[in-house]
């Protein structure tokens, strides 16, 4: 009987295996193939075990040459064509239409006009000495370029959307030229007033909060005494509230469990998330080196599959017995950069992760309020009972720490956090 390949893998005439992608219609001007190939291995076993790890890493290619904006690609190709005199003239926008170099700018546009993107095309054509207006069009790119050096964590696609929504709002041409000295509380108001329309506040407060701080990140930038009039806008309803997202309670873990016993992975997350109070994208991106077996210790901690929320959020902590076991079954046979669940450790894969584990949840609880989050509440709330010092808590979940002194240190050692942990886990 035929092997049944995967998606993406194929058989090679000498018997070897190889992932093959098609580059998207959107990249083909910027990948300059048709198609992208990467080895996986001599064996069936062996491919299998590399596919994860190389769809990550083609994703990864497809989202950076998206995420990539025509600035970028137009500067890039200035320094490789013209050399770094040329490449900082198109940076401080410093090329007098009277200089031959702008003729330069103008030739290389009319040489690559059908080999690239219209929008690269357009930026050398626009070379000259006006530079580019503060707009927020510009603001969010300078922001959004400062925090993807950390790391991105979803960032691209908020920033996407907030870019779409503030087009929607004030139209592409106030976006994308209107001086940040031009905007007004009403344009800020406007741009609440829409959002509002169709989400609940909070997630507008979160939305809001991603313009302000890129408002904020380039007026200290580049040293504008400008007013934010994103600052402190007002949304009715917004806040944290004890009813937002409810601690599961140890009744209804109970009930739920069942419905998770019956998909190997399924029960291992639901194990490591009532154990640890992780995030569900800690979990899911975790590595075989991530696992401590003989001293019973999570690295939490950024890898090539994923980042994490904030930088308190790397962290060491124990895990319970059965945790244990559990991690120790579902690395039976891998390398030590094998992701333990291979399924969920790629671009979207923590989405797909919470769909299958909330539609287990859903055949038991109804109530919204319910959720897989619900998990780290319920150890938040568990620590506190349990008379777990506030700070304790506070890394053994990742949380940020408001105080300076807080973040002095190498913070708790991994025994006084297994001896909270303890009384949690009732061993």
């Amino acid at each position: 009987m035929p092997l049944k390949l995967p998606r993406y893998m194929f058989r090679r005439a000498n018997g070897s295996f190889r992932y093959k992608r098609n580059v998207p219609k959107d990249l083909r001007k910027v990948i300059p193939k048709a198609t992208v190939y990467r080895q996986l291995g001599n064996t069936y076993q062996d491919a299998l075990r590399a596919l994860p790890k190389v769809h990550a890493e083609i994703e990864a290619l497809f989202d950076l040459e998206r995420r990539t904006t025509d600035e970028q690609r137009a500067t890039a190709l200035v320094r490789e064509r013209l050399g770094e005199r040329h490449q900082s003239m198109f940076i401080d926008g410093a090329v007098d239409p009277e200089w031959p170099e702008f003729d330069d700018f103008q030739d290389l546009a009319e040489d690559v006009e059908h080999a690239v993107p219209k929008g690269v095309v357009r930026q050398l054509k626009a070379a000259s000495s006006d530079a580019a207006p503060m707009s927020l069009c510009r603001v969010l790119e300078e922001y959004y370029a400062y925090k993807a050096e950390e790391s991105d964590n979803g960032l691209r696609t908020r920033m996407d959307r907030i870019r779409k929504d503030l087009i929607l709002c004030l139209g592409k041409n106030r976006f994308e030229w209107t001086e940040l000295k031009d905007l007004t509380r009403a344009d800020a108001n406007a741009y609440r007033d829409l959002l509002l329309s169709r989400m609940s506040p909070n997630p507008v407060q979160r939305n809001l909060g991603v313009v302000k701080a890129a408002v904020n990140h380039v007026l200290l930038e580049h040293d504008l005494d400008l007013r934010n009039v994103f600052q402190a806008i007002k949304i009715k309803g917004a806040g944290s509230s004890n009813t937002d997202r409810l601690p599961i309670t140890d009744e209804q873990l109970d009930l739920i469990t069942p419905a998770f016993e019956s998909n190997d992975v399924a029960k291992a997350l639901l194990i490591l998330l009532t154990d640890t109070g992780a995030r569900l994208a800690e979990i899911t991106g975790l590595e075989v080196k991530d696992v401590d077996l003989d001293k019973a210790i999570l690295h939490i901690r950024p890898n090539d599959r994923r980042g994490l929320k904030t930088k308190t959020s790397t962290r060491s902590i124990p895990r319970s017995h059965r945790a244990t076991e559990c991690l120790r079954e579902h690395q039976v046979g891998l390398a030590d950069t094998d992701p333990i669940f291979p399924a969920y450790a790629q671009p979207r894969g923590n989405d797909k992760a919470s769909a299958m584990l909330m539609k287990r949840l859903r055949t038991v609880i109804a109530d919204k309020k319910i959720t897989m989050h619900s998990l780290r509440h319920r150890m938040k709330d568990k620590l506190r009972n349990s008379g777990c010092p506030e700070n304790l808590s506070m890394e053994i979940l990742g949380h940020a720490q408001g105080s300076v002194a807080a973040n002095y240190g190498s913070g708790y050692a991994i025994d006084v956090m297994r001896e909270a942990l303890v009384k949690v886990w009732g061993e």
